[in-house]
């Protein structure tokens, strides 16, 4: 039996003449589970959770530790394995999203994964480990996508593949090794409008920066590296200009300099590191070079010079024009190859690589709020019904999408212009692998497509009611020959801790429909729905695989009861 413990504390009260103050309930809140152990512990401020929280699992054992903030998680969190060894640490912003740098390890404490977020998408260079303990792979990202210079490494350190992404995808030579060290290139072709850069340092064929033009200027990640092969320097470009995380290092791998770039200049917040002291990095405008430091000095020459402008001669360094020859290939012959070692396949070591984690699963919110689990059935019972008189559960402003957030270019509500024409794509991949066509269904069966908002770390509990509410209406939905297909948009890895959620939230396996998985937004782009990751959308196709109905959602919570769209169903002829 669920039992819950409540102690009221009365803040201060001030008066000031005749003037009223309203008195703030600040209330200790335990939740157990049924064992009669702790689930969750922490204090809510009116109905919100707010101040610090611990997370339990079923033993007893903490599963997680930070704040909230007005129901969203803020600040430092830890998370912990239930071994009492921590899984992840980093921080969450003002949205309840990932910033800054966050360090994932496995169970036996080694590091996993560390790098850095900004609004919950990995920005910068992150470095990824293999159970030895071993770097397995190595790059930046640029808003969540792989940008720039990757590696990739065998367990054990050997090379397994080198190269260049633009914007999410492979470019240009690669090369790649076999376990037994042959090495080959395969090219994966140009960019329109797009020049790769790679030059080495002189005599050798040791990188020494590499990135992508974009009408003659530098844009996405770019590595810049020490003469011994180390990481110098890498940096997100917008049209030549420094944007994005950014991380400093000396010829040893150690840090001088960590932060951020907006517009150029340097955001509060960054960390500089001088003679051994850590310091805050002096924000705004970078300084003026070093007087008598020429590009490319090594890290005596640079001993004198502060940690800003360090970062100021290392962010001239990408700026420098690339001269005649920007790209220089890597010559691989016959010679160079271990003696009866296999030429390595290509195309199978990339494949390889295609199929490994590119990035590391939001760290789940592991319980709904308090306040959503409380209003669950007035949510699912909203989903099925339609709103009250009044204007129902979501009418207010708290479910608007964050400011500066994108909004469908279509526009919101009933979306006509969708309607009396197929949707613009006919294949979707479910998350078992498998692909469904949905010319299969034509002259056989309606379809309803439901459009789930997606998942970056929080639980979306209007997604979870929107099924629900669909389940009890299976039994209607299945009489007027409806089949209903899930869509869930957003990066792949995160679609383990989507499912993780739900069921130990709700004990109840994933939503009780096929559920299809759209990785980087492909689908809801051709759909024209996506804004505040995809804006949550309903529609309904006939035999003939037209559409009849599109709605498209205001906000994260504005979905279609699902009694309107049976009696919309029942009136399709």
């Amino acid at each position: 039996m669920k039992k819950t413990s409540l102690l009221f504390f009365l803040l201060p009260i001030v008066a000031l003449g005749s003037c009223k103050f309203l008195v703030k309930q600040i209330v200790d809140y335990t939740d157990y589970w049924p064992s009669g152990l702790p689930k969750t512990r922490g204090t809510l401020a009116g109905d919100k959770q707010d101040g610090e929280w611990t997370l339990f699992f079923e033993s007893g054992r903490p599963m997680a530790k930070g704040a909230y903030q007005a129901d969203r998680q803020f600040g430092p969190w830890t998370f912990y394995y239930e071994n009492g060894g921590e899984k992840r640490s980093g921080a969450y912003d003002d949205n309840g999203l990932r910033t800054g740098e966050w360090l994932y390890k496995y169970e036996d404490a080694t590091p996993q994964a560390r790098g850095s977020y900004v609004g919950d998408f990995e920005d910068g260079l992150w470095t990824f480990y293999g159970e030895d303990g071993r770097v397995s792979m190595e790059g930046q990202y640029d808003a969540g996508k792989q940008s720039g210079w990757w590696t990739f490494h065998y367990p054990g350190g050997a090379p397994k593949a080198q190269g260049i992404y633009f914007r999410g995808d492979r470019v240009g030579p690669w090369q790649v090794w076999s376990e037994a060290g042959a090495t080959r290139i395969q090219d994966f072709g140009q960019k329109a409008g797009v020049q790769l850069v790679r030059q080495v340092w002189s005599g050798t064929d040791q990188e020494r920066r590499v990135g992508a033009l974009q009408n003659g200027k530098p844009v996405g990640r770019w590595t810049s590296f020490h003469a011994n092969g180390r990481v110098r320097f890498c940096c997100g470009m917008d049209a030549g200009v420094p944007n994005g995380v950014f991380e400093a290092r000396d010829e040893n791998g150690g840090v001088i300099a960590q932060g951020r770039f907006e517009g150029g200049r340097l955001v509060a917040g960054g960390t500089a590191v001088a003679a051994g002291v850590t310091r805050e990095l002096v924000a705004g405008d970078l300084p003026a070079m070093p007087a008598g430091v020429d590009p490319w000095a090594d890290q005596a020459a640079l001993a004198s010079a502060s940690p800003e402008q360090q970062v100021a001669v290392f962010v001239h360094e990408q700026q420098l024009d690339v001269g005649a020859q920007p790209f220089v290939a890597v010559e691989v012959d016959g010679s160079a190859q271990p003696a009866g070692a296999p030429a390595p396949v290509a195309a199978a070591i990339v494949e390889e690589i295609d199929e490994q984690p590119g990035r590391m699963p939001a760290a789940p919110q592991p319980q709904l709020t308090v306040k959503q689990k409380r209003d669950m059935e007035k949510y699912i019972d909203e989903y099925t019904n339609g709103p009250k008189p009044g204007g129902g559960m979501f009418s207010g402003g708290d479910y608007a999408p964050p400011a500066g957030s994108p909004r469908p270019k279509g526009g919101v509500g009933r979306r006509e212009q969708l309607e009396g024409k197929p949707l613009p794509f006919d294949v979707m991949t479910a998350v078992d692998g498998e692909d469904v066509d949905l010319r299969s269904y034509h002259g056989k069966q309606r379809v309803m497509i439901v459009v789930l908002r997606g998942f970056l770390g929080e639980v979306c509990c209007y997604c979870v009611a929107q099924t629900k509410a669909l389940a009890k209406a299976r039994a209607k939905l299945e009489a007027n020959n409806v089949e209903v297909l899930v869509i869930y948009p957003g990066p792949l890895e995160n679609e383990e801790s989507f499912r993780q959620i739900y069921e130990e939230e709700f004990g109840e396996g994933p939503p009780p429909y096929r559920v299809f998985y759209d990785q980087d937004l492909e689908l809801v782009t051709k759909l024209g729905i996506e804004g505040d990751l995809a804006s949550p959308s309903t529609f309904l196709i006939d035999e003939q695989g037209i559409v009849r109905y599109a709605y498209v959602g205001e906000h994260r919570a504005d979905r279609p009861a699902t009694n309107k769209l049976i009696k919309l169903i029942e009136g399709m002829k």
